[in-house]
């Protein structure tokens, strides 16, 4: 009979991947992402500044390089879904890449919101090619105590 050791949790390999893509991931003003239902490498998603106050919520996201027409910015269901595509450059036939960098097609980021905001009053704005998304909180109703007589 032959013994073989049992793993439990990931093998050493795997580990190592995770955290050398984590590395990189943050070496780059872009993420690569492997979710959005399996789509290939290819697709972009730019990185995103999330802060809040006791009054609202901000998303920051630097997308340089496109026009406000191409961003597309979402609410539902207590989810921030911001989306958008960067076209890219026509070049003469004649210019080859020696190195290209620089993403381009489609990216989706979506973020839950931990509690009730105002819907309408979401504002969206894109200058300098900084993306920012300014969402206020809804008022929270405090419980009322009630005395017993």
């Amino acid at each position: 009979m032959k013994l073989t050791k049992k793993r439990n949790g990931p093998n050493t390999i795997d580990t190592l991947r995770r955290e050398m893509d984590h590395f990189f991931d943050d070496l780059v003003p872009f993420s690569w992402s492997r979710e959005q239902n399996e789509k290939a490498l290819g697709t972009w998603a730019p990185s995103a500044d999330i802060t809040e106050n006791e009054k609202r919520y901000e998303i920051m996201m630097d997308i340089p390089g496109m026009d406000k027409n191409d961003i597309k910015v979402n609410i539902q269901d207590d989810r921030v879904t911001i989306t958008g595509e960067r076209k890219t450059e026509e070049k003469e036939e004649n210019d080859d890449f020696i190195r290209q960098e620089r993403y381009y097609g489609s990216f989706f980021r979506s973020f839950k919101l931990p509690e009730k905001v105002k819907d309408d009053d979401i504002k969206a704005t894109f200058k300098d090619g900084v993306l920012k998304v300014v969402i206020p909180k809804a008022e929270v109703i405090k419980p009322k105590s009630i005395k017993v007589s």
